[in-house]
């Protein structure tokens, strides 16, 4: 029975270097969370306090995937 994901033609990747490929991915998300302009992330507050902030709370959840990955 055929599967309807094969993967077969990434057998040639090495374990490093795909957790290389994901470990930059990460880190371009985490530049263009940056990239997205303050007006956006403070939409709808009147006073907005630093925890209201997305980018840190995104950049955090990042780092903490980027960590996992890097360790395992």
């Amino acid at each position: 029975m055929k599967t309807l994901l094969n993967f077969d033609w990434l057998k040639w990747l090495s374990d490093d270097a795909a957790k290389s490929v994901f470990l930059v991915l990460f880190v371009l998300i985490g530049i263009l969370v940056w990239m997205l302009p303050k007006d956006y992330i403070y939409e709808g507050l009147d006073n907005p306090r630093w925890w209201h902030n997305l980018k840190l709370w995104a950049t955090g959840v990042l780092a903490m995937i980027f960590v996992t990955y890097l360790i395992f």
